[in-house]
């Protein structure tokens, strides 16, 4: 397939080296690895993780956990609270896989709870600190209201708690992920602790990149769900998650302009291509990583060069030293994404350096 610019080129060997470095952290410490794959979105790329014994996963959707099921996965979460909208397709797909759905608050379950006929299992969504969705996980009545409401349902099986830590992706170091992370252990062991006598099974599924990535620790969890890590990104370098060499993805996007009088090149990379997500880096907003682009690789990160702003089409690097004056237009520059996920879902395919094409699930069935 020919590659229209600006394309994702996707470093398989490091994207088999992320997963194998996660697989082998769930591994010691005893718990199961259920990856979020809306990074990747992909069911090439998911065939990279069974190589690993992964056999259950995560989604965020129904259309995506109907994408992955057609792919064979059989054993998949929906971390996302369910709407009433999506029970019938609920119903259909619980016909043929093992699969969980998410409900994050009383109201939100009692919305959609006559609707489910098929057998699935449910988890409670707890809120440890992010504060998006989810009850807090020391709201005891409302929790217990939601159990006794799935346990009035035969088909309905409670199986536990799931958390999402999302607040550590606001940390800038890993003591302070640590830290975030030792908190959201400590109400989750509370939780299991309350509960652990009239369900004995019970699971408490936790998930995040950076406190997945950091922490070597996970008591009381049963189940972790990174996503991100199978590619990572610029983000999770800044939050001590990953270093660059283990960044997967990158844009490969070409010159337009270069003014080195202004020390700036315009490039053909805009939000339509990367999505405005930045992080501050020495007090200047950014929006990717510059590198030299190889052929097949790229090269570690440009000192000193980044993309600075984004408008819908246009993406201006700055740089200081002359560190880029001799580009020229037409010449191609390798982007390493602020946050891959949103990369991923911009361009909707990616390719390898054999040219190898990775589609990811169509928008036009999310």
């Amino acid at each position: 397939m020919t590659k229209n610019l600006p394309y994702l080129l996707l470093d398989i060997p490091k994207c088999e080296q992320n997963i194998a470095f996660m697989a082998l952290k769930a591994a010691k410490a005893k718990v199961l690895l259920r990856p979020h794959f809306k990074t990747h979105q992909s069911k090439a790329v998911g065939e990279l993780f069974r190589k690993h014994g992964i056999t259950q996963i995560t989604v965020s959707s129904v259309p995506m956990a109907e994408y992955f099921a057609d792919a064979g996965w059989n054993d998949i979460t929906i971390a996302f609270p369910l709407v009433p909208q999506m029970a019938q397709r609920i119903n259909s797909l619980a016909k043929s896989i093992a699969l969980n759905v998410t409900f994050s608050s009383p109201q939100n379950l009692m919305a959609s709870i006559d609707s489910i006929d098929e057998r699935v299992g449910v988890f409670i969504e707890v809120d440890v600190g992010h504060g998006r969705s989810g009850v807090p996980a020391d709201n005891t009545r409302e929790l217990a209201l939601m159990v006794n409401l799935i346990g009035s349902k035969s088909n309905l099986v409670f199986k536990g708690f799931l958390t999402h830590a999302g607040h550590s992706y606001s940390a800038r170091d890993r003591e302070e992920v640590e830290k975030l992370h030792t908190s959201s252990l400590s109400q989750l062991a509370k939780l299991r602790s309350f509960w652990i006598d009239q369900y004995p099974n019970i699971v408490i599924s936790y998930g995040d990149t950076p406190t997945c990535s950091i922490s070597d620790e996970f008591w009381g969890v049963s189940e972790i769900r990174p996503g991100n890590f199978v590619f990572y990104d610029v983000m999770q370098n800044q939050i001590g998650s990953c270093n660059l060499s283990q960044v997967a993805l990158a844009l490969i996007c070409p010159v337009v302009d270069v003014l080195a009088g202004k020390q700036k090149v315009i490039l053909h990379a805009g939000a339509v291509h990367l999505s405005k997500e930045r992080v501050d880096i020495d007090g200047i907003g950014c929006y990717g990583l510059v590198s030299r682009f190889e052929g097949s690789t790229w090269s570690e990160p440009i000192a000193n060069a980044m993309v600075t702003s984004l408008s819908q089409e246009h993406g201006v690097v700055t740089y200081s030293g002359n560190v880029l004056d001799d580009l020229k237009p037409g010449d191609l520059l390798a982007l390493l994404p602020v946050h891959s996920c949103l990369a991923v879902d911009c361009m909707g395919q990616m390719f390898d350096s054999q040219g190898n094409v990775y589609d990811v699930l169509p928008k036009s069935i999310r």
